[in-house]
């Protein structure tokens, strides 16, 4: 089944189940609480969304951190679409709208073992600016992207 739609949701407080639904689609080791905790701390958060004729299959949750930078904190794809471009397509619609909105810079973290998510990023313009090994021990990346 193709894409149908990518569209940018607001106000995420309306699509929470969807959301979830789709978080713990994508990720094995999925906390709801982690992300619902989160959420209504996120200043001016975007949510990219895509869909296919069955639901949602990928999103893209970003928010501000400082007057122009746009932090892309966390996305994923369904199992079931993965290798369609999906997270590129998302990718380019959360940097244009980024853009048009004013941010100059987005900047997204990683865990350095996820090799996907890296070379995504770096052939979307990304340069690593730091590393660091968090608070459970997973080497972790930091990655930055000027949009002008």
């Amino acid at each position: 089944m193709s894409i149908t739609c990518y569209r940018w949701v607001e106000p995420i407080e309306t699509v929470v189940e969807p959301l979830l639904t789709l978080y713990r689609a994508i990720f094995e080791d999925a906390d709801d609480a982690y992300l619902t905790s989160r959420l209504p701390e996120l200043v001016d958060p975007m949510l990219w969304i895509a869909e296919d004729g069955e639901g949602w299959v990928g999103f893209k949750l970003a928010y501000r951190r400082g007057a122009s930078l746009l932090y892309s904190w966390l996305g994923g794809v369904h199992p079931r679409v993965r290798g369609r471009g999906v997270a590129a397509a998302l990718m380019l619609r959360q940097h244009e709208a980024a853009l048009a909105d004013g941010y100059t810079h987005v900047e997204t973290r990683t865990r350095a073992a996820n090799n996907a998510m890296l070379i995504a990023n770096l052939r979307h313009g990304f340069h690593v600016c730091g590393h660091e090994v968090d608070a459970r021990g997973i080497p972790v990346v930091t990655l930055r992207k000027a949009l002008a």
